[in-house]
């Protein structure tokens, strides 16, 4: 056999290069995350003790479910790539921040769930990603406020639960821009009924059974009345100060230790800390 010269040499590992290139990047469309089931487009990882989410998921994955693990941080390359997704599961784990373009390739998602975790705040713009967003569920967790622009973004969401959480406060006009919504769930939370509040109940008025069993919490007085029965002028707050003192999303001066907190943005970063810290100010919108 003749040796073969440099031109077909280098011919064929040019030849070999694109093989090898093309071999992963099948890999990447049709590999399964170790430990989890892949069928078609369907990722299935839930109840594997997970405590980060995996690497490896296939980009044509339509469907993934990771509930029932022990993930507590959603960062924003996870889902980063997965331009087909339209269901993803992330309900029942220990979830207790969602970093800020945590979604933001999912432009086709159509089912979120995040319910059953311990977010304790949710960041502005999260779901601006998302227009095709119909369900989105966040109940069941802890979180303390709705930043104004949490929701921006989501106008084609039909069914929206909050309900059990430790909401005190909805900035005004949270939901206006979802016109196909039809089941809103906020029982189960602890609305301050004060002036800050006294839009919801009109809003809620005017879309009779869409929140059912929406109560107040505080003041005393005011506990377990229905948002949508009570009368603008019942709306009060105690003077200008408490007036000027309350904002939108709840402020409280408190910062972890050896943590800097500024413009509710929390900076934990190489602190070697080994769990999310106490003393966390509330309204945070990023961590």
């Amino acid at each position: 056999m003749p040796p073969i010269g440099p031109e077909k040499r280098a011919a064929f590992c040019r030849a070999w290069a694109l093989v090898c290139a093309l071999l992963v990047c099948a890999a990447s469309v049709t590999g399964c995350p170790h430990k989890c089931s892949c069928s078609g487009s369907h990722v299935d990882c839930q109840g594997l003790g997970l405590k980060t989410v995996p690497k490896g998921i296939p980009r044509n994955a339509e469907r993934l479910d990771l509930n029932r693990n022990n993930i507590t941080r959603v960062t924003k390359v996870d889902f980063s790539g997965l331009k087909n997704l339209r269901i993803l599961h992330l309900e029942d784990n220990q979830i207790s921040v969602v970093e800020r373009g945590a979604f933001q390739d999912l432009r086709l998602l159509e089912r979120l769930r995040i319910n059953r975790n311990k977010l304790l705040f949710l960041p502005e713009l999260l779901f601006q990603s998302n227009p095709k967003l119909g369900r989105l569920d966040l109940s069941e967790n802890q979180i303390k406020a709705v930043p104004r622009k949490a929701f921006r973004g989501i106008t084609n969401v039909k069914n929206l639960t909050l309900n059990n959480n430790n909401i005190t406060l909805i900035p005004l006009s949270s939901f206006n821009h979802m016109p196909k919504l039809r089941t809103l769930r906020l029982h189960s939370n602890n609305l301050h009924c004060d002036c800050h509040l006294s839009w919801l109940s009109d809003w809620l008025r005017a879309r009779r059974g869409l929140a059912p069993f929406t109560q107040c919490m505080a003041p005393a007085h005011m506990r377990g009345l229905n948002v949508p029965d009570v009368q603008k002028k019942d709306f009060l707050c105690n003077g200008p100060a408490q007036t000027e003192l309350r904002t939108c999303v709840p402020q409280v001066a408190v910062c972890p230790a050896s943590c800097s907190c500024n413009n509710n943005i929390v900076d934990c970063r190489r602190k070697g800390l080994t769990e999310i810290p106490a003393n966390l100010p509330e309204g945070i919108v990023e961590m």
